[in-house]
């Protein structure tokens, strides 16, 4: 049965049957796309996706988390390297964080 490891990460019916934590389960069934959080960033060239509770000013949702961030203004709250953060952090497709708030609540 070569490797124990890649059996349970290769059996489906396993990891159907894997036992959460309620305050796990947000996290574990939706996307970063789903999360309030989730923004666009906007820069001269390109857009990308990231990750709006790596900025203080957002992360308290004391402010509305807007759709779309231009890279400017990230760089002005954060600096350079918080906007790598915030770049880094977000996927469309990426499981959420444990900053996760469902979009429209």
């Amino acid at each position: 049965m070569g490797n124990i490891h890649d059996y349970y990460r290769k059996n489906f019916l396993y990891e159907g049957h894997r036992m959460l934590l309620p305050e796990l389960r947000d996290k574990v069934a939706h996307t970063c796309a789903q999360c309030k959080f989730f923004v666009r960033v906007v820069g001269r060239n390109e857009t990308r996706s990231g990750c709006a509770a790596q900025i203080p000013r957002y992360a308290g949702l004391t402010r509305r988390v807007p759709g779309k961030l231009d890279a400017a203004e990230v760089l002005k709250l954060v600096g350079r390297e918080g906007l790598e953060r915030v770049l880094s952090t977000a996927g469309l497709y990426r499981q959420a964080c444990g900053q996760f708030h469902p979009k429209g609540l």
